[in-house]
This record gives structure tokens, C-alpha cells and sequence, in this order.
């Protein structure tokens, strides 16, 4: 279990790291969200975000465009990786403040690294914390004083939980730690959800990617931790194929009023060797087309086998 770290401003990154080529467009926040999300460092061995990051950070931001710029809104990232879901957020979204939370210190630094890049060190904070220790004693007087999270006081979290790739071993430590090996999947949910609800103000809002195939164990741990389920977005690969993921917005201490949205299709019905992204889908998320690469332009295949999308 990793103890809560501090929040300094990181260090600028050393030569030969990933994040050199957006620090040159450090003062220039139009040239940095073009570049993302290319560019961002991760660290060896760790799970390289994909189109499910992407995709998280668009519906989460496409909920904050609603309430911005009325107000400006706290948010937390839970198991928050190199950054690539609060860093999309908050590019898109300039009134949001936030704190990304990972057990993991060096993804973590890594994550600082990549905010100052981006020229959004201001408003983002990266702490090395296990979520399973919330809650922290004490209680700061602003939600994200020192890059600590005050309970109970944030507009919204997002999360994209890990879950395996099945049949394939995970092949680092960093890795079979994120999988969370040894543990349920609902236990891993739980964590995840129960955090979310010690953060979150009063009808905070929640916003999660996972799996279709795990809809009945979220649905439990929502149900467990004082969600109430609002809203579902199916995503589907191909027209007419069942959904893959579903992407959910769930509101602390309220009642279930579930609205399923019109599933979102990433691509058309038939494979070709140039595979395009369909209109929906890039109107959802111009980031999916900034992450796919020459060899990888089906983006299910960063969905099924996680490629990187920060080259």
C-alpha cells in the first residue's frame, strides 16, 4: 500500500524523455491539444492507455461542458495512470481543477511530467495514494489544497478500472499490479466505486469505462456505495455487433433513473485495410484519430490488445 504523496511541481523532464517534444509548445495551448495525445510518457512495464482513456475523458467532458462556464468543478481521477483522462479533460474543459490519485509513485511523476508539458501543472495535481486507504485523517479547507483530496467535496470522478486481457499473462509487475491479481473483479469495482463515493460531494457526479460484459457487477458496487445509475453509453466496434464497453454516469445519495443513449459505433460494418473511424465517432472523440498509427488503424485493436496510443 502506497501512503499519499506530495502534489510539488515535477521536475522539467530529463533529455530523451516522451514529453520533450510537447514541452517546446509549453506556452502555446492551442499546439499542446493539437499534440495530444501524442507524446505522453509512460513508464516502462506500465499499461499504456488506449481508446478507452480517450473515450472516458470525452464523455466525462461532454457532462462538464454543461456546467462550465457557470462554475468551475473539482474532479478526481482514480487510478490515474500517466494522466491521459484528467489531461484530456482539462484541455478540453478550462474551468476544471484536478487530482489524479495512483498507488503507483512512478506513474504518478510521470503524470507531473506530462501536466507541465501540456502547460496544465496550474490546475492539475498528481498524488501517490492506494485508494483502499481512503479515507485520509484530517480534512483540508479546499478540496485540492497541497494535491490532497478533502472527503466529500468534489463535483465529479472518473475512472477506468482495470480488467484483464483474457488468456494473455500479464507481463510486468507494473502490470499485475493494475490487474489487480489475486483480487475479484467486483472487489477491484468496489474499491473503485467506494472511493468515488468519499470524494464526491452530495449528487456528485461519477463516470466510469468497463467492460459490457461487467455491467451486473458495476451495477452492484454502484448500488453498494450509494450510486445512483443515470445514464449508459454502449460502445460497439462495428454496426450491428454487441456492445464492448459501456461507458456509465452515476450520481452520489440519488435514485436510479437510468437513460441508455444510442450505442456509439467506432467504426462501419466492413474491415478494410484503411479502416475508418465513422463520423460519430470522431464528432464523440477527435482524440481517436490523433492516436492511431499507420499499423494500427482499426482502433477495436487498441481496445483488444491496448496498443499505445501516445506515439
Amino acid at each position: 500500500m502506497t501512503g499519499h504523496g506530495r502534489a510539488d511541481s515535477p521536475p522539467n523532464p530529463p533529455a530523451g524523455h516522451p514529453a520533450d517534444r510537447l514541452a517546446g509548445h509549453a506556452g502555446h495551448p492551442d499546439c499542446c491539444e493539437n499534440l495530444f495525445p501524442r507524446g505522453l510518457e509512460q513508464p516502462p512495464g506500465s499499461f499504456r492507455f488506449g481508446a478507452d482513456a480517450l473515450l472516458l475523458a470525452a464523455f466525462a467532458a461532454r457532462h462538464a461542458e454543461k456546467n462550465l462556464p457557470r462554475r468551475r468543478l473539482a474532479v478526481a481521477d482514480l487510478g490515474c495512470g500517466c494522466g491521459a483522462v484528467l489531461l484530456g479533460l482539462a484541455l478540453r474543459c478550462p474551468g476544471i481543477a484536478g487530482l489524479g490519485l495512483d498507488r503507483e509513485p512512478c506513474l504518478v511523476e510521470a503524470a507531473r511530467r506530462n501536466a507541465r508539458a501540456l502547460n496544465l501543472h496550474q490546475r492539475l495535481r498528481f498524488t501517490a495514494l492506494d485508494m483502499a486507504d481512503l479515507p485520509l485523517p484530517g480534512r483540508e479547507s479546499h478540496p485540492l489544497h497541497a494535491g490532497r483530496p478533502a472527503l466529500h467535496s468534489l463535483d465529479m470522478a472518473v475512472a477506468n478500472p482495470p480488467f484483464g486481457i483474457r488468456g494473455r499473462p500479464p507481463s510486468s509487475p507494473l502490470r499485475q499490479k493494475a490487474l489487480g491479481q489475486g483480487h475479484h473483479a467486483e472487489d477491484i469495482l468496489h474499491v473503485f466505486c467506494r472511493a468515488a463515493a468519499l470524494l464526491l460531494r452530495r449528487h456528485g457526479r461519477f463516470f466510469c469505462i468497463h467492460e459490457a460484459a461487467a455491467l451486473p457487477l458495476l451495477c452492484r458496487a454502484l448500488d453498494a456505495t450509494g450510486f445512483g445509475l443515470r445514464e449508459i453509453l454502449p460502445v460497439s466496434f462495428r454496426s450491428g455487433d454487441a456492445p464492448r464497453r459501456i461507458l456509465i454516469m452515476a450520481r452520489k445519495h440519488a435514485a436510479h433513473d437510468l437513460k441508455w443513449e444510442k450505442p456509439l459505433v467506432l467504426h462501419g460494418p466492413r474491415r478494410s485495410a484503411a479502416s475508418t473511424l465513422s463520423p460519430e465517432a470522431l464528432a464523440f472523440c477527435p482524440w481517436l484519430e490523433a492516436g492511431r498509427t499507420p499499423q494500427h488503424t482499426d482502433i477495436s485493436e487498441n481496445f483488444e490488445e491496448n496498443h499505445d496510443l501516445s506515439c
